[in-house]
């Protein structure tokens, strides 16, 4: 089945604070971050329901060497990507974009 993705977009907000605070830190570390993410948010689009549930229906795809999440949904034929956070941010979070969803 092929998916239709759709990024909301407060998820570029999340992702450009991140990429800030990375290359503030060393310069482009926010590129690599970015790249990670772009590589995650392309493993969901293929493979959408490999990654768990936090609470159904929103799934939490953890980005590769960042302790970050991608929060999405699966609904239908479309792929909803609804936030990125830092891992150790409360899952209340997801809660929250829920009802801006």
């Amino acid at each position: 089945m092929v998916f239709k993705l759709i990024i909301k977009p407060i998820v570029f907000v999340d992702v450009d604070e991140a990429v800030d605070y990375y290359e503030n830190k060393v310069g482009g570390l926010g590129k690599r971050f970015y790249n990670n993410f772009l590589s995650s948010v392309g493993t969901i689009h293929d493979k959408p329901f490999i990654h768990s549930y936090i609470k159904d229906p929103v799934r939490r795809c953890r980005i590769d060497a960042f302790p970050y999440k991608i929060f999405y949904l699966v609904s239908d034929e479309n792929i909803f990507i609804i936030g990125v956070t830092h891992a150790k941010r409360s899952n209340a979070f997801v809660k929250k974009r829920l009802k801006l969803f």
